[in-house]
């Protein structure tokens, strides 16, 4: 009898060993969940905690005041590169539309550089301002040419500085015509 008895015990304990485990793996899963979800509630305030450090440093710091709230890392590198003197600023006319500040490198800068670096801002335009629009920059440079104080700047492989273009200047866009078979330019008013 008393066999049956510790037998039953043993049962009984076990039993109950198995619940407690059973129960402490829920608990475990349950805890492990409730972590992630934590987990990922924090993420989220960090990265809105660090874009509201990062806006606010660029609003705070004076080299970087102009520049737009949701910049990106070229735009910041390329400020600081203006800052040092090694870019300079090049703004160009569009005619009714607001002129483009365009940042290129002071040293061995092509006009294919240039344009370039005009595509380049124009897409980050759109995608700040939600414009599903895209250019065919081949068309854009086959119809016009970019012009500084009445030069064209007809040659990319050309470096900048030979056509005298130095910090803060100002291009604008040249349509070109055709007159039996030769490209002449005017300049769109």
């Amino acid at each position: 009898m008393n066999e049956n008895m510790d037998d039953i015990n043993e049962e009984n304990i076990s039993s109950d060993i198995v619940k407690s485990n059973d129960t402490t793996s829920e608990n475990e899963e349950k805890i492990v969940s409730d972590e992630n979800t934590k987990t990922d509630l924090d993420h989220q305030e960090l990265v809105k905690l660090t874009k509201e450090a990062i806006d606010n440093l660029i609003e705070s710091d004076p080299f970087l005041c102009g520049l737009p709230l949701n910049v990106t890392i070229e735009e910041i590198k390329a400020q600081i590169a203006v800052a040092q003197g090694q870019a300079i600023v090049l703004f160009l006319n569009r005619g009714e539309l607001p002129k483009f500040a365009i940042v290129v490198p002071t040293h061995k800068t092509t006009v294919l550089d240039l344009k370039r670096a005009i595509k380049r801002h124009t897409n980050l335009c759109f995608k700040r301002d939600n414009i599903k629009k895209k250019i065919s920059w081949k068309h854009v440079w086959k119809k016009y040419n970019l012009c500084f104080n009445n030069t064209q700047l007809s040659n990319n492989k050309k470096n900048l500085k030979s056509y005298g273009i130095t910090n803060k200047a100002e291009l604008y866009y040249v349509k070109k015509y055709r007159e039996k078979n030769r490209f002449r330019s005017m300049r769109n008013a």
